[in-house]
C-alpha cells in the first residue's frame, strides 16, 4: 500500500468492500466518493465498509457514508450498506449521528481475506473538488 493511499478495495459479483485505513477524511475521501459512485452507477447494490484499521472520520466522510446508504434506498431492488468492525470512538459516533439506523453495523470482528486493490489517490487534489467534496457530504448530513 502506498503511503497516500487510505482505502483499498475489491469488488465481487456480490459486493463491494472498501477497507478503510488510518483517518478518513475530507482530505482524501474524493477519490472513494467517487468509486462509490461508479459502483452504484454499475449495479453494485451490496456495500460493506470495514473499519478495522481506522483510526478516525470526519463528518465530510461520515456524509457520503450517509449519502451512500440514502442512494441505496431509491432504488427498485434496495441495496445494503454494512459497516464491519465499527468500535470504540468511531462506533460512538455513528450512533450519535444516527448512521446505525440506515446502515447495518457490526461491532464484531470480522475479517475478510479478499485481494484488496489500492483505490488510487490523487496526489494533485484540487481545492476546489476537496471543497465541493465536503459541502456535498454536509448537505447529505443535513437531510437525515
Amino acid at each position: 500500500m502506498t503511503k497516500d493511499s487510505i482505502y483499498q478495495v475489491c469488488t465481487t459479483n456480490e459486493e463491494v468492500y472498501v477497507c478503510v485505513k488510518e483517518k478518513a477524511s475530507y482530505m482524501n475521501c474524493n477519490p472513494l466518493r467517487t468509486f462509490l459512485h461508479e459502483m452504484v452507477e454499475d449495479g453494485n447494490r451490496f456495500f460493506v465498509i470495514d473499519f478495522q484499521h481506522c483510526s478516525s472520520m470526519d463528518s465530510t466522510f461520515l456524509g457520503i457514508l450517509v449519502g451512500l446508504a440514502l442512494q441505496l434506498r431509491k432504488h427498485e431492488v434496495p441495496g445494503k450498506l454494512t459497516l464491519i468492525n465499527l468500535v470504540g470512538r468511531n462506533l460512538e459516533t455513528v450512533k450519535n449521528l444516527g448512521i446505525h439506523k440506515i446502515a447495518a453495523v457490526s461491532t464484531s470482528y470480522i475479517t475478510n481475506s479478499k485481494d484488496l486493490d489500492n483505490l488510487n489517490n490523487q496526489s494533485h487534489r484540487e481545492e476546489a473538488t476537496v471543497s465541493y467534496t465536503h459541502l456535498r457530504a454536509h448537505e447529505t448530513e443535513a437531510d437525515l
